[in-house]
């Protein structure tokens, strides 16, 4: 059996030790010291993606839905050729809040890519994209519970996604809540 990571022509980590790896310090390398964010809404929730990070916007369509998956996984979404896995981001990132009643309400608008990756988080309106000093971010300085939250933009009080650690999650089929170090 190959898997897709296989395909992709790209091993998965593997990661010595019970510590997690050291997920904003790994972002602010790569980030300038000013870079540019994407900020988007979910259920009334703002978050932000660096743009470095962003691999493309695209609109939602027709999402088949598959069975047996995770209850944040959407479906899938066919794009140039290829399928988007889209997450159900609201149900991904606030499980805790996630009812029957607040799903009707969501009105999914676009999907904003991850990378490279075949990742795209469901978004119900895009806010803007602006330049944003690395000071001006509360990074976390442990990934903790959530290894895909890089920290929190002060002035909008919005958490920025550390998406290389959440496409990681996803490949695995974890949760917001999960840890990315399974042993």
């Amino acid at each position: 059996i190959i898997n897709d990571e296989e395909q992709l022509g790209h091993q998965p980590k593997t990661q010595l030790g019970a510590a997690p790896p050291s997920v904003t310090e790994d972002l602010q390398q790569v980030l300038d010291e000013e870079f540019q964010v994407l900020f988007f809404k979910v259920a009334g929730l703002t978050l932000a993606v660096p743009l470095v990070s962003l691999g493309g916007i695209v609109k939602v369509e027709r999402i088949n839905h598959l069975i047996g998956r995770p209850k944040w996984f959407l479906g899938v979404q066919p794009h140039r050729e290829e399928k988007i896995n889209v997450v159900d981001t609201c149900a991904w990132v606030m499980p805790e809040k996630y009812s029957p009643q607040m799903a009707e309400s969501i009105d999914y608008q676009y999907l904003v890519m991850l990378e490279d990756s075949r990742w795209g988080l469901a978004c119900e309106s895009l806010v803007n994209a602006v330049k944003i000093d690395k000071s001006h971010v509360n990074w976390r300085e442990k990934p903790g519970k959530r290894p895909w939250l890089a920290g929190v933009v002060k002035q909008q009080m919005c958490g920025i996604l550390h998406v290389q650690a959440l496409i990681d999650m996803l490949d695995a089929g974890l949760g917001c809540q999960d840890s990315i170090d399974r042993g």
